[in-house]
């Protein structure tokens, strides 16, 4: 498995990811994100970001979309294949490694975990 994200490994545009917003199959929640995920029927899972507005300017939304899509990298060997997946941010000062907990925590519940 590749270590890097892919494009094919990204949601793009509006139209996917509405889709995995109006069909949650798995979903799950925690003080900071909130993950929703759907089937794709591919072999391969695809991932976004959706941050908030309230989290502040665009300086802060991109830091944490670029820290959750870090995560994903790290540990996308850890869930199991043929899902879309987002990412719902939430605004506070939270570090890397207690977002990285977070979001184990998230895929554990969404069940989604290998």
């Amino acid at each position: 498995m590749r270590k890097n994200l892919t494009r094919e490994e990204r949601l793009k545009g509006g139209t996917e990811i509405n889709h995995v917003f109006k069909n949650p199959e798995r979903m799950s929640r925690c003080k900071e994100a909130r993950l929703l995920a759907c089937h794709n029927n591919l072999k391969v899972n695809r991932f976004a970001v959706v941050p908030i507005k309230k989290m502040g300017i665009a300086v802060k939304r991109n830091y944490a979309k670029r820290i959750f899509k870090e995560i994903y990298r790290k540990l996308k060997c850890r869930i199991n294949d043929g899902y879309d997946i987002v990412v719902i941010a939430y605004s506070g000062e939270y570090g890397y490694f207690e977002r990285e907990e977070h979001f184990v925590d998230l895929i554990r519940k969404a069940d989604i975990a290998k």
